[in-house]
């Protein structure tokens, strides 16, 4: 059975698809819209028996792999940054990319980025808003604190947006546009306050019905939050055969490069899942002011005296990381020794 593969660059509104045959023969090139009946009309016209797409890893790529595996097309989702015909091409039209993903698909040169079951999907987007809400949260207290500091204003509270804090900024006496402007983020602060309490407790619901995110809350400074988010950006567990390829996935190994007898480490890897990174760090440093003599903690230290802050964090995100592939791998809760 002769085969037809295809490639999509993917835009907002339309898609630029090139089809070729095993020879690689363009058979068709077509733009047209990218929702669930242009991608279904496209496929039909191809009248192939065998089809095998590849698209962009973009913004919109979600709805079009579900378009098409529902149409029953084996489906690859394309790491463009790691396909170089991709990324380094001189000249960049849609035309050529979708022909040049075409063609990747075709001779097997094609780096693939993960797709996530559905139901990891349908959590980690719960997730993710959960991350929007907090950094729109921080973004606006930091407007407030700006205010303060614009008026010369100081407080004694430790948290300002507490109860009695809040009040404090209610009755400021404070010139008509900065108040007006103080009190607009503090009704969007209070606001998203209520929503982000709202999906916080959700994720504890989901949490607890999650047996590997439970595993993970045994980590001290590993909170519901934390957990479910290590476990949606992570995905699989299985698909990492050992704990340096998941370190590598978070952006945690050092770059190496082996030229004949000799091996050379860099610096860290840019390209990572920056949401695994970032929470890994956020609990990293909960579990060292909680767990003193934890072994997570005491690496801590140790590099934190030789190399700072910045790399000690590092160097323990990527012991925790470790920890946390056994103890997943192995269906146990942390343990150490004193």
């Amino acid at each position: 059975m002769r085969t037809t593969y295809v490639g999509m660059n993917i835009h907002k509104n339309f898609i630029q698809a090139a089809a070729m045959d095993e020879k690689g023969n363009i058979l068709l090139e077509q733009k047209f819209s990218s929702d669930v009946s242009g991608i279904t009309r496209f496929v039909e016209s191809l009248k192939a028996q065998k089809i095998k797409a590849a698209i962009e890893s973009t913004c919109t790529w979600y709805h079009v792999y579900e378009a098409l595996d529902s149409l029953g097309i084996d489906t690859t989702l394309v790491n463009a940054r790691r396909t170089k015909v991709i990324a380094e091409s001189k000249i960049k039209t849609d035309k050529l990319d979708a022909k040049s993903i075409a063609h990747c698909l075709r001779t097997g040169f094609i780096a693939t980025a993960y797709v996530p079951p559905k139901e990891v999907m349908e959590l980690r987007n719960i997730l993710r808003h959960s991350m929007s809400l907090r950094k729109e949260i921080t973004r606006h207290k930091n407007k407030i604190h700006a205010i303060l500091l614009r008026n010369g204003i100081k407080h004694r509270y430790t948290d300002v947006f507490g109860m009695k804090g809040m009040r404090f900024l209610r009755e400021l006496n404070l010139r008509d546009s900065e108040k007006y402007n103080l009190e607009s983020h503090l009704n969007i602060v209070e606001s998203l306050l209520k929503e982000n309490k709202k999906t916080t407790k959700k994720i504890e619901d989901l949490c607890k019905d999650n047996k590997q995110a439970m595993l993970l809350t045994s980590i001290i400074g590993i909170s519901y939050y934390g957990a479910m988010v290590i476990i949606t950006e992570t995905g699989d567990i299985t698909r990492f055969p050992n704990p340096k390829k998941l370190c590598n996935y978070a952006g945690l190994a050092p770059r190496t490069i082996q030229s004949g007898n000799h091996m050379y480490h860099g610096r860290i890897l840019k390209e990572c899942n920056q949401n695994l990174k970032w929470i890994l760090n956020q609990c990293v440093h909960i579990h060292i002011r909680r767990c003193p003599d934890s072994p997570i903690t005491k690496l801590y230290y140790r590099v934190k005296n030789k190399k700072g802050n910045n790399k000690a964090t590092v160097a323990a995100s990527r012991k925790m990381l470790t920890c946390m592939w056994h103890m997943l791998m192995k269906n146990e809760t942390f343990k150490y020794t004193n």
